[in-house]
């Protein structure tokens, strides 16, 4: 249900969009909303990094301003990558948001990727890039752990955005199910391609505490922020908040 200040925000909106020219239909119409994340364990390798933000910025064709939390090594290396690489064929505007984090010990490099439609990529959906790329560093132990987000949502679907923070659990067959932040629950197992995933919400904090991947490199993080992401590649997890 609608509250009342997002009613009032949508009828001001729809007088807007028909001053415009746009129909109904299409100014409510939430299925034009876009993303792309690409999760990467990956060596720090300038030419494996140089790569991937490649990869990705060829699939989502927008040459908006990238967010990026790094250190300043890796941050100058990206926002050389968008510099240098402007195209003048890519029109789409969105949120590009990376996220780079050293991990603390070594464990194989892998890379996985999800899109508004599929949550976890298999295989024959990688374009030949990246499969190429994840292909090459299989074998090399990684150093970081790497995300690239790409946004693109509609205006309508923006405006419903609740504020309220969530956490959002995903594994290969999609998404498994959101459950809000506030609430506290000391168990909740997620299958996965390997067994189980246990995960604990606790006073806002949300944190794996077990798992059934060899390394266990997830159970090292904690989900606190919108667009905090815990990946588990051999077990085709995702856990973020959004």
């Amino acid at each position: 249900m609608l509250s009342r200040r997002n009613f009032l925000k949508l009828a001001g909106l729809g007088s807007i969009a028909i001053t415009a020219g746009y129909t109904a239909g299409k100014i409510f119409n939430t299925k034009n909303s876009e993303s792309f994340i690409v999760h990467g364990f990956i060596p720090a390798d300038e030419n494996v990094i140089l790569n991937l933000v490649s990869s990705f910025r060829n699939k989502i064709k927008s040459n908006a301003e990238p967010i990026i939390f790094s250190d300043n090594k890796i941050g100058e290396v990206i926002n050389r990558i968008h510099s240098q690489a402007q195209n003048s064929s890519y029109q789409k505007s969105g949120k590009i948001i990376y996220r780079i984090k050293r991990l603390n010990e070594k464990i194989n490099s892998d890379i996985i990727v999800s899109d508004a439609s599929n949550s976890v990529y298999s295989l024959d959906d990688f374009n030949f890039s990246l499969f190429e790329l994840r292909r090459n560093i299989k074998e090399i132990k990684a150093d970081l752990l790497f995300t690239a987000e790409f946004r693109n949502d509609n205006l309508i679907s923006s405006l419903l955005n609740s504020s309220k923070k969530e956490i959002q659990i995903e594994n290969e067959k999609g998404i498994v199910d959101r459950i809000s932040l506030d609430k506290n629950y000391k168990n909740i197992f997620i299958d996965g391609a390997l067994g189980k995933t246990g995960l604990s919400i606790e006073n806002g904090i949300a944190k794996v505490h077990s798992s059934s991947c060899r390394n266990g490199i997830c159970k090292h993080s904690i989900l606190t922020e919108v667009g905090n992401i815990i990946a588990c590649a051999p077990n085709k997890v995702l856990i973020k908040v959004v």
